[in-house]
């Protein structure tokens, strides 16, 4: 078991456990699956519009987005893109908690944690994982509904606005309430993967803690996410300035001593990259330019005509393009595991500070079955075994 100060410098920590193989590849499987949906929704979505697949391409890459696109999209493309969203969501709350499970385990001392198992444990706990954040916003709701249905009441003359002006008091507490409980959201859905990836609990512990987190520890919540956001930003810089050096490393190697053929399937692969990410390129690019040259592409790579171009170097540039894809999902990835499991050790902090309790030392329901596994399927008993 790793020692810890159930602090924020434990929120420093986090680099290091992110750089893993197996927690980095559970973030890539998850929130890649996740993206992979929404890409096709958003895709559906847009062309529903009457867009082609290549002008969608063309404006959108790698990153279609409804909103902004289309000024009056039809219901059914509204339906697509928030089903779409909607799966990215649940992929990114899942892989969250089986990201949080497995860096539990390791720093509890169970070095032998498969990536199988942390999916599992979070395919067991998808609808806590859901239902948590579910709650509140069904929460959120119930009290607009009731805010609306007692603003129709105050049109009855003469008896109407009496009655509002009466419970004033009533009805600005539960303000107050509503817009405690719009927090307490954000702050579920936060922390609610890495609460029950610490817990092995169920909707109900992710939710009271999402209250009382709120509650008493406000300022703690707010200092550690961003001390979170901060850490996990410039530790996913240095990796991407890292892997971006080694990739212009590589380019030189193989553009010197295998000459041409190299440089036009690299140029035509990351040209198609390049074209992927034209709106991230476009957002990055004006405010941030001198930082993102060292990250990011600092040039522009032209698609040249594919026609005088061998059939093998044609084909060789897009698997040069899914093999970036591939490493730039690594990286973000990275940054993610980053952000997942500073959150676990902020709920870890936060509760031995609240409630006094160091949840590595306990062992919950999935230990205490794989312990009583372990148990029936020991030695069984043979014939010289006392009766």
């Amino acid at each position: 078991m790793q020692t810890l100060r159930f602090d924020v410098h434990d929120l420093l920590r986090a680099p290091r456990l992110a750089f893993s193989l197996q927690r980095i590849w559970l973030q890539w499987l998850g929130t890649g699956s996740g993206y992979l949906i929404y890409l096709l929704f958003s895709y559906a979505a847009l062309m529903a519009q009457g867009a082609s697949i290549h002008g969608v391409w063309k404006s959108h890459g790698l990153l279609p987005c409804l909103p902004g696109a289309q000024s009056s999209a039809s219901w059914y493309a509204w339906l697509l893109w928030g089903l779409g969203v909607l799966a990215l969501l649940i992929a990114f709350l899942y892989t969250n908690t089986a990201v949080a499970r497995a860096t539990y385990m390791h720093v509890k001392g169970n070095h032998f944690y498969s990536w199988r198992e942390a999916f599992a444990f979070a395919g067991k706990k998808t609808a806590s994982i859901i239902s948590a954040p579910l709650s509140l916003l069904i929460l959120i709701l119930l009290l607009v509904f009731s805010s609306m249905i007692l603003g129709w009441m105050g049109r009855i003359p003469y008896i109407g606005a009496l009655g509002v002006s009466f419970f004033t008091i009533i009805w600005f507490f539960a303000a107050l309430f509503l817009l405690y409980t719009l927090v307490v959201t954000v702050v579920s859905l936060w922390h609610t993967p890495a609460i029950i990836a610490a817990s092995d609990e169920d909707a109900f512990e992710a939710v009271f803690q999402s209250f009382s987190l709120t509650w008493t520890q406000p300022w703690r919540l707010l200092l550690y996410q961003a001390a979170n956001l901060a850490i996990a930003a410039a530790a996913t810089g240095f990796f991407a300035f890292v892997v971006k050096k080694s990739l212009v490393l590589m380019n030189r190697l193989f553009g010197l001593f295998m000459g041409a053929d190299y440089d036009a399937f690299a140029v035509h692969g990351l040209g198609l990259l390049q074209a992927g990410l034209v709106k991230l390129g476009a957002l990055l690019q004006a405010p941030f330019q001198p930082f993102v040259a060292q990250i990011y592409y600092s040039k522009a790579f032209i698609l040249g005509d594919a026609g005088g171009v061998p059939a093998t170097i044609h084909l060789s540039s897009y698997f040069f393009f899914f093999s970036l894809l591939f490493i730039a999902g690594w990286v973000l990835s990275y940054g993610l595991c980053c952000y997942t499991i500073g959150n676990l050790l902020t709920i870890l902090a936060l509760r031995k500070r609240k409630d006094g309790e160091n949840l590595l030392e306990r062992k919950d329901r999935e230990e205490q079955e794989e312990d009583s596994g372990a148990e029936f399927t020991g030695p069984s008993a043979g014939l010289d075994s006392p009766q």
